[in-house]
């Protein structure tokens, strides 16, 4: 199952991070994705999705601390 990672803009079309054929590496880069701190305030999501079944499998609203000062 393709698992793809993906970043939401304001409202703009996700745009991927990468696509993973293990759900173990997905879900690694999914959590240091969320605990990344260097954000631009335009990214607004993240989210994890199986490709094959067009289903988003999570989905993570980022927080203030997420974003970069500048």
């Amino acid at each position: 199952m393709p698992l793809e990672i993906a970043i939401t803009q304001g409202l703009k079309n996700p745009e991927s991070m990468g696509i993973f054929d293990d759900l173990e590496d997905a879900l690694s880069e999914f959590n240091e994705l969320i605990n990344r701190r260097n954000w631009q305030k335009s990214v607004t999501t993240i989210s994890l999705t199986d490709t094959d079944k067009k289903k988003c499998l999570a989905q993570y609203a980022l927080q203030e601390f997420n974003h970069s000062e500048s």
